[in-house]
């Protein structure tokens, strides 16, 4: 639902910008092709313009006739498809080949100049050349026409009409489909961020309405006996702790979704950790009765946050004495594998997790056994596989069935400093 708009947002997004892009590029292109064919042009006229003004004031030198100077240079120098004319100050032709420009006056005076004129017989690239001043001045006209240029101008006029759709067909695929890979991951993000909000307000809808609703009562009468204030003020504080442990939990799994909340390795004992949660959580064992046992750990030295590990096993070890029936037990095993990696089982008894709950027991606010509601909100798992991640490692269901479950946590060994 949040995927489909957002995706037909970018591709339109992407595909303006493309056809904009591609339309620049096009104008720029023609434009920058036109411009090399006349600066190709302008060279070979150029040349031409040289050669002429060389040869010129070579016959010039051995004849003082202007005309008959300007018809030999006609006469010698190859022009190939130019066309050349040769004026006096007064505008008179001299000499001139080829055709496709009729010259209808000339100004000998001035500056060079090279422009582009319009004939019947199409456009035309004249290069004019002043050679002496004064009475003796000649002016020298190379032309040629600009078919070649404007062709090669149409021909990648045409093919941009062709190619530039093609390429915006395929571009547009193209940016539809990653915008369809891109934006699923923010999508999932975006629908889990919602889940979790609504989640969020749920759970803190009832302790909230549990403590306004004592505290409402307990004022309702003006004399109420000490036992009764004791009562309401007992709720109210059970409540409010269950809440403060709540707005923690939702706070750690908060800052972990912005990656703000760096770790603090220290050296430590995980061994000793392990005990030290055990015998935090004796008094729960013993109010539930459930009987936690523990094998002799060898020392295990590690390198991690110890707050964090301490959460991690803490919420691992709540979560089994949960959810064991009265007289049952929960087992604990610390081992280091070969391979370096801690492996840390927590089993115990009672009836298993069934199989169509068993991958949905890490997601935030889970609680299979409503019964226990008061237990926990749902958040102990999601924020030790959080843990155990952070510290490069993972906390998986090893097994489940009826009689046993067994959750293990992976952690990775790493140098102490």
């Amino acid at each position: 639902m949040i995927a489909a708009p957002m995706r037909t947002r970018l591709t339109v997004l992407y595909a303006v910008t493309l056809l904009v892009a591609l339309s620049i590029t096009g104008v720029v292109v023609l434009w920058q092709q036109e411009r090399i064919g006349l600066r190709r042009v302008d060279r070979e006229l150029d040349m031409l313009a040289t050669t002429l003004a060389n040869s010129l004031r070579e016959e010039l030198r051995e004849s003082h006739n202007p005309a008959r100077a300007a018809g030999e240079v006609r006469a010698i120098v190859a022009t190939g498809n130019h066309s050349i004319a040769i004026v006096d100050r007064h505008g008179t032709v001299l000499a001139a080949r080829g055709n496709g420009i009729q010259l209808q006056s000339a100004d000998t005076t001035g500056s060079p100049d090279v422009q582009t004129v319009t004939t019947p017989s199409g456009a035309w690239r004249v290069r004019r050349r002043l050679e002496g001043d004064g009475e003796a001045a000649i002016a020298l006209f190379v032309a040629t026409p600009l078919s070649d240029v404007q062709r090669e101008r149409r021909e990648a006029r045409e093919a941009m009409v062709i190619g530039i759709p093609i390429v915006f067909v395929l571009a547009t695929g193209g940016g539809l489909y990653l915008s369809s890979i891109s934006v699923r991951p923010v999508a999932t993000a975006l629908e889990a961020q919602r889940r979790f909000t609504a989640d969020a307000a749920h759970e803190l809808r009832t302790p909230v309405s549990v403590i306004r609703a004592a505290a409402d009562v307990t004022l309702t009468r003006d004399h109420r006996d000490e036992a009764e204030y004791r009562e309401s003020l007992g709720i109210i504080a059970g409540q409010a702790r269950g809440l403060g442990r709540l707005v923690d939990s939702m706070l750690v799994l908060a800052r972990a979704d912005a990656g703000a909340y760096p770790l603090r390795p220290v050296n430590l004992y995980l061994d000793e950790l392990v005990l030290e949660c055990r015998r935090a959580l004796a008094a729960l064992a013993l109010e539930r009765g459930v009987a936690v046992s523990a094998e002799d750990f060898a020392e295990t030295p590690f390198r991690g946050d110890e707050d964090l590990l301490r959460q991690l096993v803490l919420n691992i070890l709540q979560n089994a004495v949960q959810h064991t029936p009265r007289g049952g037990c929960v087992q604990l095993k610390l081992r280091t594998s070969d391979d370096r990696i801690v492996r840390f089982r927590v089993s115990n008894t009672g009836e298993g997790i069934p199989a169509a709950d068993q991958s949905r027991i890490f997601d935030r606010f889970v609680r299979l056994d409503t019964s226990r509601a008061s237990d926990g909100a749902g958040l102990g798992l999601p924020i030790a596989r959080w843990i155990a991640r952070m510290h490069g490692g993972d906390v998986l269901l090893e097994c489940s069935d009826a009689v046993q479950t067994t959750f293990c946590v992976s952690l990775p060994t790493a140098e102490l400093s």
